[in-house]
């Protein structure tokens, strides 16, 4: 019998059994991290292959809350060729601390200057092949400090875009947030409180 345990766990009791990792097999790495495709064996005894991206800094994503409600931004993101609204979100730096990465993702994606920030804990993305956590954070910011934004090479992004927490469950019910990160840290936020206040 496998239980849940850990300071990650969210369930309590028993759980299924584990698909077991017979070898790490690498087939790409970037920057960025790392794919593989590991031989496995399943509860049931049969052998197989699972595919598994390992990145190389854990990630984290920014609520960003201020008198007009949450800001999002609008990112082109090239796997779905379309537009989506989302929250800043990216990895630390070498010798970069997770809090200050998410600081600095909200700054060079929104031109927002974070005043606090505050973890809420963390997420897992898409638990079918994506192994790290994603740590979220809410960040209390104020619009008179925004500086210009300043995206990397390979990002398209729009000014922030501003939805107060009354006009937010409609944007959730016409699917204009699509995002799995930014809709689980919205549940996070929720789960805080207003404004993500425990």
């Amino acid at each position: 019998m496998t239980t849940v345990t850990g300071p990650g766990s969210v369930q309590t009791g028993v759980a299924p059994a584990p698909i077991r990792r017979v070898r790490e097999v690498p087939v790409f790495r970037n920057r960025f991290g790392t794919l593989y495709n590991d031989v496995v064996v399943a509860p049931s005894g049969a052998a197989g292959q699972y595919l598994r991206w390992q990145a190389r800094k854990e990630g984290a994503v920014v609520v960003p809350v201020g008198p007009a409600g949450y800001a999002f931004v609008s990112n082109y993101r090239y796997p779905i060729r379309a537009a989506s609204l989302e929250f800043p979100r990216g990895s630390g730096d070498d010798g970069e601390g997770l809090a200050a990465a998410a600081a600095r993702e909200l700054r060079e994606e929104t031109g927002l200057v974070c005043a606090s920030l505050r973890s809420l804990g963390v997420i897992h993305a898409d638990t079918g092949i994506l192994a790290d956590p994603i740590q979220v954070y809410v960040a209390e910011v104020d619009v008179a400090t925004a500086v210009p934004a300043e995206p990397e090479a390979m990002e398209s992004l729009t000014e922030p875009v501003w939805v107060t927490p009354e006009e937010l469950p409609g944007w959730l019910a016409e699917g204009r947030v699509t995002c799995g990160i930014t809709l689980a840290a919205l549940a996070l936020l929720h789960a805080h409180g207003p404004a993500g206040r425990s």
